[in-house]
């Protein structure tokens, strides 16, 4: 199988790659992405340019899977351009349509989407569950329309599967989240506080490979077994986490985000003050998936370097 990775100098492609390179099933690995991507290997083909650049298709031309994760995550990553809401859509909306353009009939498509389609929920949500973002959280409206745009493919006759992660942590996960644990603080909320799930970036990893070589279509949920609150993931992190207002966190994250340049759209921490978990029986039932870090205390453990537990071997 020749393979086609869109975002592949990202978190999750670091990550990924790797596990493809040592598929036997996998001949040769086409790594397209904006930034170098600073690894050599026999299978593997590295490409740089922008996703929407119409040559995208002769990088398509006659691979038999698709793995699309090309987005913009953070709007800092675009530097002076960060509050480009038009240029960010562009390259989520666009880049997204041009390589389902540049696909052969046949082509097998990978699509990462996101948990955060669904918005807020303290019930697990399955599959079926209504798309419906937190209002103004821009990430997740782009990861909306995306599946929508592939979502159009797929009546048309393409074979895509879109996988829905929760938050992913891991070694490589995006600095801003791990940052975000590394400060013993939370928002101060009132009771019930809001569950959440995570996923290791290794069993996403897992998930995508299983996924190349099944022919299940629609949306697949990964996240862990259980769900735990931002709240009691800093005290499994922290012995004295401390914490602070709602208002004052976002007052810092916009004046961060506005002024200095640096973190995420202030809409990326209301995302950790709301409830949202889902059920992710159909990934253990259709790819047979099974997480090395199936709690999210193994998630946080692995992440930044306790010992309380050893992983097993990977399953997928």
């Amino acid at each position: 199988m020749r393979v086609l990775i869109t975002g592949a100098a990202g978190c999750l492609g670091r990550v990924l790659i790797p596990q493809l390179l040592a598929d036997a099933r996998i001949s040769e690995v086409i790594a397209h992405d904006r930034k170098p991507l600073h690894l050599d290997h026999p299978k593997l083909r590295v490409l740089c340019g922008d996703i929407r650049d119409p040559a995208l298709g002769h990088a398509a031309r006659g691979v038999d899977a698709a793995v699309h994760m090309a987005f913009v995550v953070i709007e800092s990553a675009l530097g002076r351009e960060r509050r480009n809401r038009t240029l960010a859509r562009a390259i989520n909306l666009g880049g997204t349509q041009a390589l389902l353009d540049a696909l052969g009939p046949k082509t097998r498509l990978v699509h990462l989407s996101s948990a955060s389609v669904y918005g807020t929920s303290r019930d697990p949500l399955t599959e079926a569950a209504e798309m419906k973002p937190l209002p103004g959280f821009r990430y997740a409206e782009d990861k909306v329309l995306a599946e929508e745009i592939v979502m159009a493919a797929e009546k048309g006759g393409l074979s895509a599967l879109r996988l829905r992660p929760h938050i992913i942590l891991g070694a490589h996960a995006q600095p801003f989240l791990r940052g975000a644990l590394r400060l013993p603080i939370y928002p101060r909320l009132p009771p019930p506080a809001p569950p959440l799930q995570v996923v290791h970036e290794q069993d996403v990893a897992a998930a995508i490979v299983a996924a190349l070589f099944c022919e299940a279509t629609g949306a697949i949920h990964l996240a862990c077994e259980d769900q735990m609150s931002f709240e009691a993931m800093q005290r499994h992190l922290h012995r004295y986490p401390f914490a602070v207002s709602p208002q004052v966190a976002q007052t810092v994250a916009r004046f961060a985000f506005r002024y200095l340049g640096i973190g995420p759209d202030p809409s990326w921490s209301a995302g950790l003050d709301c409830p949202l978990v889902l059920d992710s029986t159909r990934a253990r039932t259709t790819l047979g998936w099974r997480p090395r870090f199936p709690r999210i205390a193994d998630v946080l453990n692995d992440t930044f370097g306790r010992t309380e537990r050893t992983p097993g071997p990977p399953e997928t």
